[in-house]
């Protein structure tokens, strides 16, 4: 980021969710996976399949205490990773993740279906120099089809929420925008939500998105039409979605967040905005934070 203390900073911060292994462990070596050991404390560890990047992902998923002791089926949220700089093997994803985040005790007090696909510094695009990378339908399409047919979970939009953090922020959001008939809204802290922003006002190293869309200097078009400023447009006149926007005063990324809720004011989409002391960081507090919002999503009070 903008010197090598901060990056180290913001790398320790970003969320990663609890990660363990599961009996279905996910073994991929082309993906940087390679998480073998099993430690229940984390959640339970699945893998599915892309057909359209013909990989393999690790998923962790997060059940209610009740779950599976009678017909009831349950709200799902998906839950956003932040970037990260270690390598997603067993090494790196336990020097990340903890366990200390509480989804497991949300999934029951909230009673949803946690689900945490891991997938890397990819922004959760589909990438317009990349043609194979496509991590937009992936979640959208792909997961949703994987957790829909696995697990007792409520198979309509409103009961489909996006939430994330940082880059995991961003991709909830983006989500909906893309896909607003798949998901209700999103639940979002941190978020980098405007390369324009964070690259030419706050000065950000675009090493990380320069992967994904190319260079901002030269392919500034790809940043413009993947900005959630500019995604916003496609929601004018829904009235369906909801966004959730959290945001510390003192997070480096507050900028990109005072410019989208000017955003979503401006469209008059419905939406939550929120600010609390404290910076770019991810605990147990910021997940129940979150989750409490599942309140004005109507079928998942």
């Amino acid at each position: 980021m903008r010197t090598k203390s901060i990056t180290k900073l913001i790398l320790a911060a970003f969320l990663s969710i609890p990660c363990l292994s599961h009996a279905q462990q996910a073994k991929k070596t082309d993906n940087g996976y390679a998480i073998e050991a099993a430690n229940k404390a984390y959640g339970d560890f699945y893998t599915f399949h892309s057909d359209t990047m013909n990989k393999d992902f690790p998923v962790l998923v997060f059940l209610p205490e009740n779950y599976g002791k009678d017909k009831k089926e349950f709200p799902v949220v998906y839950m956003l990773h932040g970037a990260n700089g270690a390598a997603l093997t067993e090494e790196g994803v336990r020097s990340i993740y903890n366990p200390k985040t509480g989804f497991k005790e949300a999934a029951t007090d909230f009673q949803v279906v946690i689900v945490c696909p891991l997938v890397g510094n990819k922004s959760y695009l589909n990438s317009p120099i990349n043609k194979e990378d496509k991590y937009a339908s992936l979640i959208a399409f792909e997961l949703v089809r994987f957790t829909e047919s696995k697990f007792k979970v409520i198979k309509n939009r409103e009961n489909r929420i996006l939430a994330g953090f940082s880059m995991g922020a961003y991709g909830s959001v983006s989500l909906v925008c893309r896909y607003p008939d798949i998901f209700s809204g999103a639940l979002a802290r941190g978020g980098g939500y405007d390369s324009k922003t964070m690259i030419e006002e706050l000065h950000w190293d675009e090493s990380m998105s320069k992967g994904v869309l190319g260079s901002y200097w030269e392919y500034p078009q790809n940043h413009h039409l993947n900005s959630c400023l500019n995604l916003m447009n496609r929601l004018k006149d829904r009235k369906d979605v909801c966004f959730v926007i959290e945001i510390g005063r003192e997070d480096f990324l507050y900028r990109t967040n005072k410019k989208l809720e000017a955003k979503l004011k401006d469209l008059s989409m419905p939406y939550i905005y929120a600010e609390y002391p404290g910076g770019h960081v991810f605990n147990k507090n910021i997940v129940y934070s979150l989750l409490t919002h599942l309140q004005f999503f109507k079928e998942t009070k």
